[in-house]
């Protein structure tokens, strides 16, 4: 019988094989990693005010344009939004995704060719200001709202910022809350920074019976979260796991940058509250993904 190492290190080479392989058949951005899939969850929040049945919230997170991923995915991503009617966007960070790393270009895995010859400083500049353009473009009824990823504090917080600043439509959330009200009820979300590379905060006490929405980017702060209390929020987005990216058969992932399995992908029900993980849109560590569709995501609260 084979011992686990061996088994590991034989599904492992499998995912890399597979992975490889991939990449000779899914470079062009209409490919498999290219592809999103639209998923519709549906919610029965406890207590959810009247005035929100039937609220429709857009959710895209890990967008990481750059070299592997062209404008061309995020449009067509919030266009499909909007034809689904969603009320809010909703944003889970990882905006973008700075790589100079020459193989690449030689491997032709290049999607986007906008960030090339630039240096890693220019490549991130111009990417955040790109994306922020691109997405302020849109508009929905109650706003968009976002919080930062690790790729923010990697590439600079600060130049990230000054750059949705620019885009008044855009409000990023660092450890703050934005209301939104349908008139007397209300939603209250939260955004907290990223777990990995910032400082997130816990959430205060709710002031008001209000509904309470969490955007965290690493699920991993939901999970340490979770150890003190129960009821800090209701519902609790988040994105950075990429459900695993390349997904080897009867493995959860090759890589899982979580530490609670449950949060890795989709929807994990805690009885009074749910945290909901997307598969996010773009990729990083390798230009493609394998078993694991990058997602676009409708959630409607009843």
């Amino acid at each position: 019988m084979l011992s686990r190492r061996a088994l590991l290190q034989s599904a492992t080479l499998a995912g890399t094989g597979i992975a490889v392989a991939s990449v000779t058949r899914d470079m062009s951005p209409d490919g498999y990693t290219g592809t999103p899939v639209l998923e519709k969850v549906n919610l029965e929040i406890p207590n959810l005010p009247p005035a929100f049945h039937g609220y429709r919230i857009g959710f895209l997170t890990d967008l990481h344009l750059g070299l592997w991923v062209p404008q061309s995915w995020i449009t067509n991503a919030i266009e499909t939004l909007i034809k689904e009617k969603v009320d809010v966007l909703l944003l889970g960070g990882d905006y973008i995704f700075v790589t100079d790393n020459p193989l690449w270009e030689g491997l032709h895995c290049l999607r986007n060719t906008d960030y090339l010859d630039m240096t890693r400083a220019e490549m991130a500049r111009s990417a955040f200001a790109d994306i922020c353009r691109i997405i302020a473009g849109y508009t929905f009824k109650d706003g968009i709202i976002g919080v930062v990823g690790n790729h923010e504090h990697w590439n600079s917080i600060e130049m990230f910022m000054a750059a949705a600043r620019e885009h008044p439509s855009l409000r990023m959330l660092i450890n703050e809350s934005h209301s939104i009200t349908r008139g007397d009820a209300s939603l209250e979300l939260l955004g907290v920074d990223d777990f990995l590379t910032g400082f997130p905060i816990k959430p205060p006490p709710r002031a008001t019976p209000s509904i309470r929405i969490l955007l965290s980017h690493n699920p991993d702060y939901v999970a340490m979260l979770l150890e003190e209390e129960k009821r800090s929020f209701d519902l609790a987005l988040c994105g950075h796991t990429h459900g695993g990216q390349v997904r080897v058969p009867g493995l959860m992932g090759v890589v899982i940058p979580v530490q609670d399995p449950r949060f890795m992908a989709g929807l994990t029900n805690l009885g009074s509250s749910y945290v909901y993980t997307s598969r996010g849109l773009g990729v990083v560590g390798l230009p493609i993904r394998v078993n694991c569709p990058p997602e676009i995501t409708v959630i409607e609260l009843g």
